[in-house]
Parts: structure tokens; sequence; C-alpha cells
């Protein structure tokens, strides 16, 4: 159900689908996002099996580890510009 003003509700099946492809397809080893996010490794091998669903703080919570690790990558690439 989409609950409106940009929030997803729990039974959203579009935010599921989401959650799943990031994990996926993602750049991103499960067992970093999870210490980045502050979510277990199993909850996110859940999601990504299908087998439970992700409910809105923790998307937000994977949202914020997502953008930890980006961020940490882009400092990486910046590093490595300096001798290219």
């Amino acid at each position: 159900m989409y609950t409106g003003g940009g929030e997803v509700g729990v039974e959203d099946p579009a935010i599921t689908d989401v959650v799943r492809r990031v994990l996926r397809e993602g750049p991103f080893a499960m067992r970093q996002l999870a210490a980045d996010s502050g979510l277990s490794y199993d909850v996110l091998r859940s999601w990504r099996s299908g087998r439970r669903r992700a409910n809105p703080e923790s998307v937000r919570k994977l949202a914020d580890g997502i953008a930890r690790r980006s961020d940490a990558l882009r400092d990486l690439a910046r590093d490595l510009r300096r001798f290219g």
C-alpha cells in the first residue's frame, strides 16, 4: 500500500522490488553493506531472496548505508586519480 507524501508502506511491492534489485545488482558486498547500514547480513540476505519484506525504517537505513559506501568509494576513486 502506498501511503502518499513520499512515504512507502510496508506492503508496497515496488519497494520490495527495488530493494531486491539493489542487493542483487549493486556494486556492494552485502556484508560491508550490512555493516554500513547497521542491518544484519541475514536480514539483507532474506530481502534479496524475497523471504522477507523491508519496512520503511530499514529501507532508510539501507539507503544511508549505500550513501556511506558510495562516499567511501568516491573518496577512493579521487585518491587513485591523483596517480593517474
